[in-house]
């Protein structure tokens, strides 16, 4: 405690905080009223009376940037959480959680939680599996590959990832619907300085304590060749142990300067799946043939259009999906859905200035084509209500926890960092201990509550954030 009290102190910009022993911050602020705000040199503190000027952009073409950072409780404790607008047709549905339901009238943006879900009927979805990929590369190509094998898999599916180098895992066993939380706990291992000592063998003995001995499991091991790892007998027995225990093994491996021959022997010996081939696109082909999509697919082009009362709403960033700016709204697009496909996503939403205690809303729009029903674009629509606020203090308070606790796991691993402390976010020492205590305070909030899926995400938050330490 004594070590993250030293650390929190560097990173918290403001005048003698104090973490207390469950691991909030107490801004020592006597007699006064406001909120912490996170900024570009650290977290300060802001008075009630201390009014952000509104932002007037004259010209449509100017970047967005906040009147003020990003709002705290003085404590570091959040009290609430985000109650769901549900967007649903049989077969597709939307849960829609804010991190706001009061908003700065001085302007500025909402975290948007937005959980895809479409149930599958009889038939439609394969068993659930326990997935493990094991990466023995780097680069771009592995990330593709790892993108590829997620997009295949379900919300009942469990998947972890496990680095060759250092023998270390990357994700622990989570759903896959968590697929953009673990595509940049990768990236951000990919990217970071890895140690040089590869031990493929001990990175498959420890997969295989992972996935357990029960349940469909697959094993999906991405190599890119550029070491003798994959080749050796140490590695084909480790492959042929796990075949003859029941488990699904694919290889795909890059290997240019390594025998084609000796891959073909390393199947043989294996008994697994091989995808070798040098153009990455290739070898994604061969993942989608090897690794079984969850479902059938049934909704295809899937947009969210998000519009503000009063306009405009823009979408600013999405932790995963493609972000359409339009005049007056923001469009995000998630591609096509799998029957028993869960999908979790976080966006940013700029909030326009306008008067205290005045309504604002946003308008959910969802546009797909139902696979069932080919040639008509299906559209339905829901209400996100908030109300305008200009007491910093009573916005902080109200803020939603579990959205918050969410977002910065994600802003941690370089996505939606920008909705923290923007450009800033490296000069202020980075958000991990900030996020660490989001995750307790929302573990702290799931005890009071007595709220069971609360505390299995605050727990998974809390392995996600020691993994990628």
């Amino acid at each position: 405690m004594g070590a993250l009290a030293v650390l929190a102190s560097a990173v918290l910009g403001c005048a003698k905080p104090v973490i207390a022993r469950d691991g909030t911050v107490v801004m020592q602020q006597k007699g006064a009223s406001g909120a912490a705000v996170v900024t570009a040199n650290g977290i300060e503190y802001h008075d009630t009376k201390d009014v952000p000027q509104r932002i007037i952009v004259h010209d449509p073409d100017e970047p967005w940037h906040a009147p003020v950072g990003f709002i705290l409780p003085a404590d570091g404790r959040f009290t609430v959480t985000s109650h769901p607008t549900v967007l649903g047709t049989p077969g597709l549905a939307f849960a829609l959680r804010p991190s706001d339901t009061r908003v700065p009238s001085w302007g500025g943006e909402v975290l948007v939680r937005v959980d895809v879900l479409a149930p599958a009927a009889e038939g439609q979805a394969r068993a659930p599996e326990r997935i493990a990929l094991v990466i023995d590369g780097q680069g771009g190509d592995t990330l593709a590959l790892v993108e590829t094998v997620l997009a295949q898999l379900g919300g009942r599916d469990h998947v972890a990832v496990v680095d060759a180098a250092g023998t270390r895992v990357v994700v622990p066993a989570m759903p896959a619907s968590h697929r953009s939380l673990i595509l940049a706990a990768v990236a951000k291992r990919l990217e970071d300085a890895r140690p040089t000592s590869i031990d493929l063998h001990g990175a498959l003995v420890r997969a295989r304590a992972i996935l357990g001995s029960t349940g469909t499991r697959r094993l999906v091991l991405l190599s890119d060749g550029r070491d003798a790892a994959l080749l050796t007998a140490e590695t084909k027995s480790a492959l042929a142990s796990l075949s003859k225990e029941g488990f699904s093994v694919t290889v795909a491996a890059s290997a240019p300067d390594v025998d084609a021959l000796a891959l073909e022997e390393l199947s043989d010996a294996s008994s697994a799946t091989l995808v070798a081939s040098v153009p990455v696109e290739a070898r994604q082909e061969g993942l989608r043939a090897a690794v079984p999509p969850a479902g059938l697919v049934v909704f295809r082009d899937i947009v969210l259009r998000f519009e503000g009362t009063p306009a405009p709403s823009h979408v600013l960033e999405a932790s995963g999906g493609d972000v359409r700016w339009r005049l007056e709204s923001g469009e995000l697009a998630l591609g096509d859905v799998y029957a028993g496909e869960t999908r979790t996503e976080v966006i940013r939403v700029t909030v326009p200035p306008w008067v205290p205690g005045e309504l604002f809303k946003f308008t959910v729009t969802a546009h797909f084509d139902d696979v069932a029903h080919p040639g008509a674009t299906r559209e339905m629509k829901a209400e996100v209500p908030c109300v305008y606020d200009d007491d910093i203090a009573r916005i902080a308070k109200s803020r939603n926890g579990d959205v918050i606790a969410y977002a910065s796991a994600l802003a941690t691993l370089r996505r939606l960092d920008a909705a923290f402390v923007g450009e800033g976010v490296a000069r202020a020492g980075g958000l991990r201990v900030l996020a660490q205590m989001h995750a307790q305070s929302m573990a702290l909030l799931a005890r009071d509550m007595r709220d069971g899926s609360m505390t299995e995400q605050a727990e998974l938050l809390q392995a996600l954030l020691q993994a990628t330490q």
